[in-house]
């Protein structure tokens, strides 16, 4: 039943709200902010916060960029990039997604490109500076990267990061082997496979690393995995081999990324064929966990007429693309929206 608006609070309808979900979304006008591209040239495609969720990193891979975007003292972001990575120092071809890891009294910038290779840039002590140049790069035969759509730090500690490959449908991860200089093998220790990946464009850990999620952008499905216990793995990291959930929610279209939210570890997903991102509930099962199949949310992200313009042209585009989420904000970015920052709620239980 729906409640009655009241001048104070939005209404559960304006949160997103659907059935008895433990999980709202803000989306009353006032409530989310936009930050519009430095021109229409730059396509943003996947986004990230820093570990203090101050910054926001975005890349635009049409114009070899990331650009960063600063936190205000009253919590909103401002409007115009405060720095940006870019330019032949850079070396970045195609980016496509971003990821941060605290590290020490610093901070580092992962950023994954579709031409089958990481870079990795570091914060300056000094500022909130990252680069110019990248410290080092996990490039080159030995990492397997094809088309390295997606990246992401492995919490809870960060020593490995993990990238997908879209092309050959494999997830790879690389172990850090120095923490100064900045080094990480280039041959994966683990790379996982499974015949439900398909296309995998996006990928997220769960804050407790535990739960390993992946949107499969050719078959409109998302694949979950957990991380094996060491004592059974040899002491090394593997996740999988089976899946504990393939969502296949034939509302999905398209997934292009994924992101856990902190506290209760619902699913949030962007759909690049359709105009709303979808939120999955984690469900327990005979003492295992599993995800819902439908979506307990599906949040609009922008106008209706854009979307369909841009995909009937490409059934492909138009939707949301990169996600991002710490704390109770959520961003979302994409080619046609820019940013977009929500806040949300997620409660721990329902009476």
């Amino acid at each position: 039943m729906d409640l009655p608006s009241l001048p104070a609070k939005p209404s559960l309808a304006e949160f997103g709200l659907t059935g008895h979900s433990r999980f709202e979304i803000d989306a009353s006008g006032d409530s989310v902010q936009s930050l519009a591209p430095p021109s229409k040239s730059q396509r943003f495609e996947g986004i990230a916060f820093s570990s203090s969720g101050n910054i926001i990193g975005v890349a635009t891979a049409d114009t070899n960029t990331v650009f960063m975007f600063r936190r205000k003292a009253d919590g909103l972001f401002e409007d115009t990039p405060y720095w940006s990575i870019d330019g032949p120092s850079a070396g970045l071809n195609y980016p496509h997604d971003v990821s941060f890891s605290q590290s020490g009294d610093t901070e580092l910038l992962a950023v994954a490109q579709r031409g089958g290779a990481i870079a990795i840039y570091e914060k300056n002590r000094a500022n909130d500076n990252f680069g110019p140049h990248p410290v080092f790069e996990i490039c080159g035969p030995k990492t397997k990267l094809n088309f390295s759509d997606g990246v992401a730090f492995v919490p809870p500690i960060d020593d490995y990061l993990a990238a997908c490959n879209l092309e050959i449908g494999s997830i790879c991860f690389y172990r850090r082997v120095s923490h100064s200089p900045i080094g990480y093998e280039l041959e994966p220790v683990f790379e996982l496979k499974h015949r439900s990946l398909s296309h995998p464009d996006g990928l997220a850990f769960s804050q407790c690393g535990r739960w390993l999620a992946i949107a499969n952008h050719r078959n409109h499905s998302i694949s979950m995995f957990q991380r094996r216990n060491r004592l059974l793995s040899g002491g090394k990291l593997k996740y999988g081999p089976e899946p504990v959930t393939i969502i296949k929610d034939p509302g999905l279209r398209h997934p292009h990324s994924v992101a856990f939210t902190p506290e209760t570890n619902h699913l949030v997903v962007t759909n690049a064929g359709a105009n709303y991102i979808s939120v999955y509930e984690p469900q327990s099962h005979d003492f295992r966990m599993r995800w819902s199949q439908a979506p307990v949310v599906q949040q609009t992200v922008g106008p209706d007429h854009i979307f369909k313009e841009v995909n009937a042209r490409n059934k492909m585009e138009g939707g949301p693309k990169g996600i991002a989420i710490n704390g109770c904000s959520l961003a979302i970015c994409s080619p046609e929206h820019g940013i977009k920052i929500f806040s949300f709620r997620e409660r721990l239980s329902i009476r």
